[in-house]
């Protein structure tokens, strides 16, 4: 049995908060976990730097239906689901993220939910678990899947470690360089090669 846990931002579509920050002119917003390592203190700042400007949870989410996948996401991801179990196993936000799953088909997502307090500010965060993402990969050992773990920060690290199989996709230089033992790859064609090459080796 065969599973993939695939990150949502920066692999399947450009990241949220990138967008905002373009949006708005606000560079703070433009750091991800590709510059902090920690998602706590990372949403930490996001939170404060929103409070900060004044910008309303309706504004991030307006921002985010605005977004599309990148170019062959979509069909990619319908190649691996019509192979493989695959869940996307993002530290994206299920109310924010919504209209992007429908852009993807509705694929099977674990993510956390943004919480909006009476004035319709961000307020805070509600995770569905810490480390969800090394988590459900070390679930679906225990299942007796074969998996293989899709990312590109820093916060995927652990679940690539945890998997049979750990691929880098689009990741940055120096992630590249920090963890030469992960297969790294920039095109959806290499990778879905990549991912069919080891479920036939098995």
């Amino acid at each position: 049995m065969y599973f993939v846990g695939i990150d949502l931002e920066g692999v399947l579509i450009p990241e949220i908060w990138m967008a905002l920050a373009e949006k708005t002119g606000i560079e703070e917003l433009k750091l991800t976990t590709r510059d902090i390592e920690e998602y706590s203190e990372l949403m930490k700042i996001r939170i404060e730097v929103l409070k900060k400007n004044k910008i309303k949870a309706k504004e991030l989410f307006n921002i985010a239906n605005e977004i599309e996948p990148v170019e062959g996401a979509k069909e990619f991801l319908e190649k691996l689901r019509s192979s493989y179990q695959v869940i996307v196993l993002s530290d994206t936000f299920f109310n924010l993220s919504k209209p992007i799953f429908a852009k993807l088909n509705l694929p099977s997502v674990f993510c956390h939910k943004l919480l909006v307090d009476s004035q319709g500010m961000v307020s805070g965060i509600k995770k569905c678990a810490d480390n969800h993402k090394m988590l459900t990969i070390e679930y679906m050992k225990r299942l007796n899947f074969h998996t293989i773990a899709i990312g590109d920060s820093y916060n995927d690290i652990n679940m690539l470690k945890n998997a049979d199989h750990g691929i880098l996709f689009r990741t940055t230089n120096e992630i590249e360089e920090s963890f030469p033992n992960f297969f790294s790859c920039k095109t959806f064609e290499t990778l879905k090669n990549k991912i069919d090459t080891i479920f036939s080796s098995i």
